[in-house]
């Protein structure tokens, strides 16, 4: 690890009601990767040996995604689709921030990611969340996903990291967002969709049907291909989305960033 990445890991903790106690045994125990972090009246399970750190802590400490809601006519009790939701950091962000969060679905792909997903979201949201082991995909991509085993990582995506049926692997089921518009938002909108699904948001929105984009209020997308990002901006243009994303840094790594929309109805 270089040293400013253990700085920035230090930081971290430091924002945690429990930080003594979380950085003895990032100290003294490392060979442990499970720590539950306490903030408020939160408890999270985060996996250091699953990557949580970088997807489900980061989401709560950083302004990565909280720098997007300012421009989001997203006020009173919220609605929440998140799909890449690794332990679910993103509603738990909501909640510290004051959000009154009255739905949540959260897809997460990895299997033992979305279990942990499950722990956070059934200690903190009070059974108004759903947490499902799923791909997110174009309606094209198949109705299951053979995958790598692994323990977790925010960068698994169904292109890198897919198996054959010759080696260890997981089956994943697929969804669409239709699919899950059609199952958890039947006749109400979506306040707040996130997307970080590492590559697939291309397929995944570019597929998706006029009525289903139409339930979205705001989208925050985090975009993985500049080649086919022109592409996926003229299909939610089209849509009714304006972007709203920030005047600041969106970059979250060399080919990586993250854009916000609003739509107006």
């Amino acid at each position: 690890m270089r040293p400013w990445e253990k700085i920035t890991g230090l930081k971290a903790l430091m924002e945690f009601d429990n930080w003594p106690l979380l950085l003895l045994a990032r100290t003294f125990d490392r060979q442990t990767g499970l720590l539950t972090y306490r903030k408020g009246r939160l408890e999270i399970l985060v996996d250091h040996h699953g990557g949580d750190e970088s997807g489900t802590r980061i989401c709560l400490v950083s302004d990565m995604y909280r720098k997007h809601l300012n421009g989001m006519a997203a006020n009173g009790r919220v609605r929440v689709l998140d799909l890449g939701a690794n332990g679910g950091g993103f509603p738990l962000m909501l909640l510290l921030d004051g959000y009154d969060v009255a739905q949540v679905v959260c897809v997460e792909m990895n299997p033992p990611t979305a279990l942990r997903l499950q722990v956070n979201l059934n200690t903190n949201l009070n059974g108004c969340a759903v947490g499902i082991n799923a791909a997110v995909c174009g309606p094209n991509n198949g109705k299951e996903i053979l995958l790598q085993r692994s323990r977790g990582s925010t960068s698994l995506s169904m292109d890198t990291n897919r198996a054959s049926t010759t080696e260890p692997h997981v089956s994943v089921p697929s969804v669409t967002i239709g699919d899950l518009c059609d199952r958890y938002f039947p006749d109400v909108s979506i306040d707040i969709c996130k997307i970080d699904i590492e590559g697939a948001e291309y397929d995944a929105l570019e597929d998706a049907p006029d009525a289903v984009l139409s339930k979205m209020k705001n989208l925050i997308i985090e975009f993985h291909d500049p080649a086919r990002t022109p592409s996926l901006l003229n299909r939610l243009r089209k849509a009714g989305f304006t972007e709203i994303t920030p005047d600041t840094d969106t970059r979250t790594g060399e080919n990586t960033e993250v854009r916000s929309f609003s739509r107006v109805p």
